[in-house]
């Protein structure tokens, strides 16, 4: 008897520490590794083990814990994340060791790469070592850096665009007292801006060119007839002639100025009224002819039928016209200068053509020819009175009225301005 009274101790004594341990352990373990593998959410508390119920309530109120924080980096996350992909601006962040931790979807697009920048140096990401530079030096003193940097991106074809970023760097770090944990990055392209900057800049060396050789002129004939020039008929007569030439270069430039600055302002008007292109194309015709500026020029019309009327505002569109004939007529270089105005309708536009059998337009200027002040013989032009503001206008008015115009010219064959109007506006504007 006594075998079997031992087999039954040992057996209970076996349970006793599977049921008071063993088992509450491997509960524990498990509770454990579920925290391990991100799972906060564990099962009730078995009742049976009392060893097991205090340790599986701190273990619950850890999970507990840990899924508010883990709630709360997710609602956090996402917030940046959101933050981040509305923002224009391309954002970085760099860590330490000066790699790319974070992007935005604007920084993707600013430099696109078939590689993810997280992960990557800020060298191998930009390739411009002023930026790596500038990282450096706020990772370690803490302070701001800001760069304006021209990047180059290939274009299809082989050409290359150039864009223009302001950059700002700042120290990342939990308290102002501690050292930068990482450096923020903010791309702001700036390449409009800077376009809009030239071109100003551009637009008052040209006014200010334009201004200064009549004045000067001017200023040079009035000095000689205060020196007593005006005891010499023929020189005070010729001082005035002179005077009164640049005089009316002067108006013509004021003029074309304003032309200009009303059709690019935000605030344009325009006067729409059912136009007869076809008529008002011929009384600039006759009204250069009345004032001697046509050089015995021949004007060939050839006019459909259905090309006859536009909604369009005709004293802007007398302005085209006489603007482009002038222009035709101005670098003629025969005697007989043989100019054609052709028009038929194209879909719902009417398609004019303006052509000459001038001496055409070098193919390095055409991209160039509606650019303000721009002249293709540039002398010669502002001898014949230019402004070299005609066409610019000219493009300003056909495209407030919704409309393109585009050339073609063979170098030594003449050129063609190619006009399309649309024959109804969009708004329903009332004719008369």
């Amino acid at each position: 008897m006594e075998l079997p009274l031992l087999l039954a101790a040992l057996f209970i004594v076996v349970w006793l520490v599977y049921s008071r341990f063993i088992r509450p352990l491997s509960l524990i373990r498990k509770d454990i590794e579920l925290l391990a593998n991100g799972s906060f959410r564990l099962s009730p508390i078995d009742r049976e083990s009392a060893v097991y119920q205090r340790t599986a309530r701190e273990i619950r109120k850890i999970a507990e814990r840990l899924q508010q924080l883990d709630e709360q980096m997710i609602e956090g996350g996402l917030s940046l994340r959101g933050i981040l992909s509305g923002m224009k601006e391309g954002i970085a962040i760099a860590g330490r060791g000066r790699r790319i931790t974070l992007v935005n979807e604007s920084l993707h697009s600013f430099f696109p790469a078939a590689k993810s920048p997280v992960g990557r140096s800020v060298l191998e990401v930009f390739r411009r070592h002023e930026i790596e530079q500038a990282v450096t030096a706020t990772l370690l003193d803490g302070g701001k850096h800001d760069l304006a940097l021209v990047f180059e991106f290939p274009q299809p074809g082989g050409s290359m665009s150039h864009r223009h970023f302001d950059i700002h760097i700042s120290p990342m770090s939990k308290t102002t007292e501690e050292p930068p944990q990482a450096a923020l990055l903010v791309f702001q392209e700036v390449s409009a801006i800077r376009a809009l900057e030239s071109a100003r800049k551009e637009f008052v060396a040209n006014v200010s060119h334009e201004f200064r050789t009549p004045v000067s002129v001017i200023n040079g004939y009035v000095e000689t007839l205060l020196d007593g020039a005006t005891e010499d008929p023929e020189m005070t007569n010729m001082s005035l002639r002179a005077i009164h030439r640049n005089v009316q270069r002067l108006s013509l430039l004021l003029e074309d100025l304003l032309s200009i600055s009303s059709m690019e302002s935000k605030n344009r008007r325009l006067h729409f009224s059912k136009v007869n292109l076809h008529k008002l194309a011929e009384r600039v015709i006759e009204n250069l002819e009345k004032g001697g500026a046509t050089k015995n020029a021949v004007f060939n019309m050839a006019w459909s039928d259905e090309s006859v009327f536009a909604e369009a505002d005709e004293q802007r569109i007398e302005q085209v016209y006489w603007n482009l004939l002038t222009n035709a007529i101005r670098h003629s270089e025969t005697n007989t200068p043989q100019i054609s105005l052709k028009a038929r309708l194209d879909a719902d536009r009417v398609e004019i053509a303006i052509a000459d059998n001038g001496t055409g337009i070098p193919l390095e200027d055409q991209a160039h020819i509606f650019e303000r002040f721009y002249r293709v013989h540039k002398h010669r032009a502002r001898d014949a009175g230019g402004t070299g503001l005609g066409l610019s206008i000219v493009k300003n008015i056909v495209l407030a009225h919704g409309g393109e115009i585009s050339l073609r010219s063979t170098p030594g064959a003449g050129a063609t301005f190619i006009i399309h109007l649309p024959i109804l506006q969009k708004e329903n504007i009332p004719t008369k």
